[in-house]
């Protein structure tokens, strides 16, 4: 289900195709992407956009449910690891390995290439439902920070 922040239009047609429970990837420019994954490349030069001004763009859009990151990040970027427990903490969260991470980006709605190049900054959001409960109880609104 989608808001209304997103203004690109592959990232927004992404967003609202998304159903319940349907991985949306948003990765650095470094994470291998497999082949024939459905890659939105918002990457423009090095560190722009970053993992966390895509994420909360996407999250002013998407109702998510739970998130996954990298399982790598606790440990070789802890300041992110906290900073999206800390954007996040009415979500469930977890890590996810790189072979799992593969898959789930063989099967998710984008993989979003961001123009991060900070130490494992990739991670995955779930889709929720775009019930009325849903939607109140997963709100991500970030206002006055420029997306």
């Amino acid at each position: 289900m989608v808001k209304s922040c997103v203004i690109n239009a592959a990232l927004t047609g992404a967003l609202a195709r998304a159903r319940h429970k349907d991985p949306i990837v948003i990765c650095d420019a470094n994470m291998p992407i497999p082949r024939g994954c459905p890659v939105i490349d918002l990457s423009l030069t090095r560190g722009v956009p970053t993992l966390l001004q895509t994420l909360k763009a996407i999250l002013n859009d998407l109702v998510a449910e739970r998130y996954q990151v990298f399982q790598l990040m606790p440990q070789y970027n802890p300041a992110m690891y906290q900073t999206i427990q800390a954007l996040l903490p009415q979500l469930p969260g977890s890590t996810i390995s790189q072979p799992e991470l593969e898959q789930v980006m063989q099967r998710a709605a984008a993989v979003v290439r961001t123009g991060d190049f900070g130490s494992c900054c990739t991670m995955v959001l779930y889709s929720a439902s775009g019930m009325d409960k849903y939607v109140q109880q997963y709100d991500c609104d970030f206002p006055g920070e420029g997306q």
